[in-house]
């Protein structure tokens, strides 16, 4: 456990409904629907409390698939795996290779809020990276050539 860390208290269902399910299971995992200011996003609250691991946010993917890679990630953390920034990975899915990057802090309250709700006793700010899925030509967003379109569904939340 952190050192520095109090849980925070509930204040309501929400909150109440977070802190449950970091006790039983280990983490939450938050939802966010599209609209108009952006796509749609998942993100971990617990990996940071439970494995020490920075929180993981997957971006423009329907909620049960991004539930399911937040889940898929929290189970390889369970046995000592750690995803490392700009680090690739197929661990998560068959044929299909992901990538992570770390979130630059000046996006955490537009995208993490419920992660500074919990973590807020701590001192510094806890870490977080963003689960980078390719285009169907299996290009990340860094590299030349990336399908552009899908740009609107997976805005890079890293340090410009």
């Amino acid at each position: 456990m952190l050192a520095d860390f109090q849980m925070p208290v509930a204040e309501d269902d929400s909150d109440r409904k977070l802190l449950s399910d970091v006790a039983q299971y280990g983490w939450h995992v938050p939802h966010i629907f599209a609209d108009e200011s952006g796509p749609c996003f998942s993100f971990s609250v617990g990996f940071y409390l439970k494995f020490g691991h920075p929180e993981i946010l997957v971006m423009g993917l329907a909620q049960p698939v991004a539930h399911e890679f937040i889940n898929l990630i929290g189970g390889h953390l369970m046995t000592g795996r750690v995803f490392r920034p700009r680090e690739r990975t197929d661990a998560l899915a068959q044929g299909f290779t992901c990538s992570f990057i770390p979130i630059a802090v000046e996006h955490y309250r537009e995208y993490l809020g419920y992660g500074i709700w919990f973590y807020r006793s701590l001192k510094e700010p806890f870490p977080a990276l963003q689960l980078v899925w390719p285009d169907k030509q299996a290009r990340f967003p860094w590299e030349h050539d990336y399908d552009e379109r899908f740009f609107r569904l997976q805005k890079l939340l890293d340090v410009a």
